[in-house]
């Protein structure tokens, strides 16, 4: 039977179905087959969607479009600038630290690179920098957006798996650090080959001024993290004060969002969410079909039956989820998939925050890659280039990341740190 649904599954999105429709499609097909009531359907539908912890990602949708249209981000590129400028690779140095940054605000690789990626690439190219090294660097340094606190994977992740929302964003700090430093690093070393320059250090009296115009949006992944462990508020709850924020900064601090802007801003927001929570409530009855059927039980003792040995899981775990992100959006993966692992992870003795962050990495650099690769589709709009040949120039940055997964899998510390010491 669950052969019947991957080959109805995948064969609906080879033939162009929208991943939440395929979902939807091969459980219905099952269940009809084994003649199980399609109320179960309905019930587990409305269940999937039915979570106090997914009541963040509209809020985090709707922060990161309202910072994006609210000046937000040309002032966070601005500061950067005075920060890491001076370093050779300039622009494009600017152009990562600005995605950390960004990240602590949207929580969605996505939301990078349509905000920023319009101003780095334009920046980039307007100071002569090859179109190949702005795309490939605006593109590989948005996948930190769902990394670093908050995150709209680890949300999603944290309701299948039930674990704490707050230990996954705060698990995530070191290993976006890592990736963020990798890609500088990667940067530092093309803009040596190809004799880049760097960015002039500006007067004190502008960086000062950049800084204070700046510093109501740096507040903003401060107010986040600092109020979920100060027990101000809980991780969704955070959402909500992230949305409060961006409008209070975006109309009446930087004056550049709108009334009229609202609207728009609304829809689209809304219109995200609701294909998120579509896809989510599609993959919930996918998996908890797949429960129905014991499969979870016959692929842990299957996996359990190659090795026993952590180690060799979490890196089988880290080449399967690199290959799924290629194919399907990161929330359907993870609600999909999670329930499956869960036994698995309990017998191998893997902490599931650090298996959410670790496979949350992964499922960001699928957003890097075909065929479903949503920020390569944006960042090739933007930059106006091909996605064969996009592929071609993103590849250093693809073993760069990778690199850096690999090494988190293997020293599970690195994500379990912080929470151990912040959230006992």
């Amino acid at each position: 039977m669950f052969i019947l649904m991957l080959i109805i599954l995948l064969g609906g999105m080879i033939t162009g179905v929208p991943v939440a429709f395929a979902l939807i499609l091969s459980s219905l097909l099952v269940l009809l087959i084994k003649g199980i009531p399609l109320v179960a359907f309905i019930q587990n539908l409305s269940i999937g969607i039915n979570s106090f912890p997914l009541l963040a990602v509209p809020f985090f949708i709707l922060a990161g479009q309202l910072m994006n249209t609210g000046g937000i981000t040309t002032r966070v590129f601005r500061f950067a600038n005075h920060l890491v400028g001076p370093i050779r690779g300039g622009l494009g140095q600017v152009n990562i630290l600005s995605s950390l940054i960004f990240a602590g605000m949207s929580g969605a690789a996505i939301a990078d690179a349509s905000g920023l990626g319009v101003v780095e690439i334009k920046a980039m190219r307007d100071a002569g920098y090859d179109k190949d090294f702005s795309v490939a660097v605006t593109a590989a340094s948005s996948t930190v957006g769902p990394i670093i606190p908050p995150s709209i994977a680890m949300v999603v992740y944290g309701m299948s798996a039930e674990v704490s929302v707050g230990r996954l964003f705060i698990g995530g700090i070191i290993p976006g650090l890592m990736m963020t430093i990798a890609l500088m690093g990667l940067t530092y070393f093309i803009a040596i080959r190809r004799n880049y320059r760097r960015e002039q250090r500006g007067a004190l009296k502008l960086v000062i001024k950049d800084f204070v115009s700046a510093l109501p949006a740096l507040m903003t992944p401060l107010i986040i993290v600092g109020g979920i462990l100060g027990g101000v508020f809980t991780p969704t709850e955070a959402g909500a004060v992230a949305v409060l924020w961006a409008v209070i900064v975006g109309l009446f601090v930087y004056k550049e969002l709108k009334l009229k802007d609202l609207p728009k801003v609304f829809f689209e927001a809304m219109f995200t969410t609701a294909k998120i929570l579509f896809i989510v409530g599609g993959a919930y009855v996918f998996g908890w079909i797949l429960t129905y059927f014991n499969i979870p039980v016959v692929f842990a003792s299957f996996m359990g039956n190659i090795t026993s040995n952590s180690t060799l899981i979490i890196l089988l775990f880290i080449f399967l989820y690199l290959i799924l992100g290629c194919f399907m959006e990161a929330a359907a993966i993870i609600v999909m998939t999670v329930p499956v692992v869960l036994p698995l992870l309990h017998n191998a003795g893997i902490d599931p925050v650090f298996f959410g962050v670790l496979i949350t990495m992964c499922l960001s650099i699928g957003t890097l890659t075909p065929p479903l690769g949503t920020v390569m589709y944006v960042i090739c709009n933007i930059g106006d280039i091909g996605v064969e040949h996009f592929i071609r120039i993103i590849v250093p940055y693809l073993a760069v990341l990778i690199t850096v997964v690999i090494l988190v899998g293997l020293i599970p510390s690195l994500v379990t740190f912080l929470p151990e010491l912040l959230m006992k």
